[in-house]
């Protein structure tokens, strides 16, 4: 008997998604904010009459806010009920009415105007009676019985952050120790500071004295924007045309500034120099997915094939590569160092395994202590001594694995309503900033000691991210885009027309990013 798709309903007829309110219609755009949003939400079922066990609930609903032009969507959006939508709102949306959007699994939309109120806590209207400030995200139980903002409702007044106090301060919600102009109120505590001289408190790279670098930003709060300090009077992201079209190359590592390899299938590239690019692949393994390149330009490469890994060395004056290991499992990350004068290679396979290799001797691997077979990390990434891993379960699960102190992994329970699918790439900004991206434009980050999930860009497998701090996240993306997370919304810098997927990522700076991927596809900022 054939599976039938009918809506979870006493009713014989469809029944029409509805949103009717949300819970709070409040909120504060200094934090993120749990909400409820009520109406009518049908889930569909999938019913198997012969094998009733299998049978299956689609109850993936999506949820944005949109002011003018303006649209971001929600995360951690999920099905409580079908009177009921549980969803977080991120920090940092402009003061205002937002109108709400809910598209249902039948890809239906509807939409509430003026649903959400955003407040900004800097002024009065934050302030509770006894004196104290609001907490955004944490309940207030009115005198009707109903929520202020979310939570649990026998949860009462909460003091948090910024307290009335008889100085003047400003806003400072980035945590960069510069205020923002315009935001000054009689408010002490966290968040706040005397210090002015920010013109974005949602970058924490932007104030007075940053570094200008090359980037589209006015990072110094001088009125100016990449001033003397890019290449060219019109900077943007160009494709090289110096690389054959015939590789498709899978991974990009940077020497120094300018100089870098790039490498796919069993093909290395260089530009070592700052010209162009020159091929130098005899004898390289085959599949290249991974790259390392040492302080000296010498690049290491990992690849092989479902049952087997390939590891070896490229030195800058070698025609080709050489030392050629052999591993268990193809590569998800490489990484190095330069311990007194030697070179120490190492990094981590898919079958979570960890190796070690100072070439020309042979690599050494690790056991893994994770006891189930069918986890296989995508990527890895090490800051210090801090190594994350990420990746997915053979049911299409996404996973992310901590090293820990006595080198086994430590699964982090990611709670975020995530689709199926992987976990692609992995940069680790520090010891409490990481982020991650994968399938299905998946894009969740560390925040503290808790993962968070961003909006997503588009629909399309996310496959590298780098980092510079929370809102300077940028992304590669199997529709061949790079785009580029600002703290508040993602914006596309680059797309090919092309067809081609842009695989890998990598850039010491903002002021020399480079992205690399099918057909011989390299892209530069700036050209």
């Amino acid at each position: 008997m054939v599976p039938v798709l009918v809506f979870l309903s006493c009713s014989a007829s469809t029944p029409a998604t509805q949103v009717r309110s949300v819970e709070p219609a409040e909120l504060f755009l200094q934090t993120d904010t749990d909400v409820l949003i009520h109406g009518d939400f049908r889930a569909i079922v999938k019913v198997d009459f012969e094998k009733p066990g299998e049978s299956t609930r689609n109850a993936q609903f999506r949820a944005q806010v949109e002011q003018a032009d303006v649209v971001i969507g929600l995360f951690d959006v999920q099905w409580v009920d079908h009177q009921t939508l549980s969803a977080r709102v991120p920090a940092g949306l402009s003061p205002g009415a937002w109108a709400l959007r809910v598209t249902d699994p039948a890809l239906r939309q509807v939409r509430l105007d003026d649903a959400i109120v955003v407040l900004d806590c800097a002024v009065s209207t934050c302030v509770l009676a006894d004196g104290g400030v609001l907490d955004a995200g944490s309940s207030v139980l009115l005198p009707d019985g109903g929520l202020r903002d979310g939570g649990a409702p026998d949860a009462g007044p909460v003091d948090a952050g910024p307290q009335p106090c008889a100085t003047t301060t400003l806003a400072d919600d980035d945590g960069d120790g510069f205020g923002l102009t315009g935001s000054e109120a009689m408010l002490c505590g966290a968040g706040r500071t005397t210090t002015p001289g920010d013109c974005n408190d949602v970058d924490p790279g932007v104030h007075v004295g940053a570094t200008e670098v090359c980037n589209r930003l006015d990072d110094d709060c001088d009125m100016l924007v990449d001033e003397n300090v890019c290449p060219v009077m019109n900077p943007n992201w160009i494709r090289r045309l110096d690389a054959p079209q015939s590789v498709d190359f899978k991974t990009v590592s940077m020497v120094t500034q300018g100089r870098l390899w790039v490498a796919g299938g069993d093909a290395v590239w260089g530009r070592l120099d700052g010209g162009l690019f020159e091929p130098s692949s005899s004898g390289c393994p085959n599949d290249i997915r991974r790259s390392w390149a040492s302080p000296s330009a010498d690049v290491f490469v990992g690849g092989g094939n479902p049952a087997l890994g390939r590891l070896s060395s490229h030195g800058v004056a070698e025609g080709g590569c050489s030392n050629t290991r052999m591993l268990s499992d193809p590569f998800a990350a490489i990484w190095g160092s330069v311990p007194d004068g030697g070179v120490k290679v190492e990094g981590v396979l898919r079958n979570t395994r960890r190796f070690e290799w100072s070439p020309p001797g042979q690599p050494m691997e690790s056991s893994t202590n994770i006891s189930t077979t069918d986890i296989r990390f995508e990527d890895a990434d090490r800051l210090g001594d801090i190594v994350w891993a990420v990746g997915s379960s053979e049911g299409s699960e996404m996973r992310a694995y901590l090293l820990t102190a006595n080198n086994t992994w430590s699964e982090q329970r990611l709670g975020l309503g995530l689709p199926g699918g992987s976990l692609r790439g992995v940069n680790v900004v520090s010891a409490t900033s990481v982020f991650a991206v994968g399938d299905r434009g998946v894009v969740i980050e560390k925040v503290g000691s808790t993962w968070r999930r961003l909006p997503s860009p588009s629909g399309a497998t996310l496959t590298a991210v780098r980092a510079f701090n929370s809102a300077r996240v940028y992304v590669t993306g199997s529709d061949g885009t790079v785009r580029k997370w600002n703290g508040q919304s993602w914006q596309v810098l680059y797309s090919n027309d092309g067809g081609a997927s842009l695989n890998d990522l990598d850039g010491l700076t903002e002021s020399d990013l480079w992205a690399v991927g099918n057909r011989g596809w390299i892209v530069h900022w700036p050209e």
